[in-house]
Order: structure tokens, then sequence, then C-alpha cells
């Protein structure tokens, strides 16, 4: 069976080598130059939560390094965005060019129009034998209309099929 370590009591004085320790902390912490794995770390959260002023040739580095990538960015949307729009002409012209061609190569047909009886277009006259009256009526007017122009266009549909 493994022995338990022993519990360390947290209001001991401390050690020799716990203030040898403590000691090369501080002289990292006040000299940068000295090598410290606990003072890096030390260094690094002071930084966050009060970072120190930045030098200005730093600054105008990060800027510099921030303005030429969103500049390199902008110029790979213009170039996709060109390539886009010059696609879609490419892909309009072919269209254009095979719908052309494909009218070219078919023979005209006769009209059919002269073999059709389509319903005339007619007045709504005859939809109306009585006057309108002075105020209201007009909803019951237009859906008499409608239903008159719906039949025509079944009836002219059903004879350009052919089906009687």
């Amino acid at each position: 069976m493994a022995e338990k370590p022993p519990v360390l009591d947290p209001d001991a004085p401390p050690s020799e080598e716990e203030l040898a320790e403590a000691t090369k902390l501080r002289d990292a912490l006040e000299d940068p130059a000295r090598a410290h794995g606990d003072a890096e770390l030390a260094r690094a959260l002071s930084a966050a939560w009060s970072p120190g002023p930045l030098h200005p040739d730093d600054h105008r580095t990060l800027v510099d390094r921030a303005m030429a990538r969103h500049a390199s960015r902008r110029r790979r949307a213009r170039v996709v965005v060109r390539a886009s729009y010059g696609a879609g002409a490419l892909v309009a012209l072919a269209a254009g060019v095979a719908l052309a061609l494909g009218h070219l190569s078919e023979p005209p047909q006769a009209p059919r129009a002269a073999s059709l009886a389509l319903v005339p277009t007619r007045s709504t006259q005859p939809l109306f034998p009585e006057p309108f009256a002075m105020a209201g009526g007009e909803t019951a007017r237009v859906d008499r209309i409608a239903m008159a122009r719906a039949a025509d266009l079944r009836e002219n549909e059903f004879a350009r099929w052919g089906v009687r």
C-alpha cells in the first residue's frame, strides 16, 4: 500500500529552499533579463491585468501588418466578385448563342392559330344586363369579370392543346 504524502502546514515557517526560490523569483521579476519560469507567468499575468505602454515602433509594425492583411483580403474579395461576374456573363452568352442556334436549326412551322377556335376577347357589357347600383357591389362585379375571363382562358388553353 502506498504511503500518503505528508500534509504540509500552510502556517509553517518557510524552509530555506522556499526562501531561496522566492529570492530567485523576486530577482527575476526585477530584472527581465534573468530567466525564471514562474517570473514569465507572473509577467504575463501582470501585463494582462495592466498592460504597459506600447513602443511607437511596435505599434506602427502592428498597424502596418493589420492594414496589409486587410488590403489583401479586399483585393481577394474584389477578384472573386469580378470572376463571378465574368463567369455569369460567359454562361449568359453561351445560353444566348445556344438559344439562337437552336431556333435557326428548327424548320419554321405553319401557324396553327387559323385552325384553333379561340374564344374572342369581348366587352363586359353582356355580363351586366342590369344597371349598376349607385353605391356598393364593386367586389361582386370584379368577381363576375374574373370568373368570366378565367373561363375564357381555360377554353383557349384547351383549344390550343387540342382538347374538346
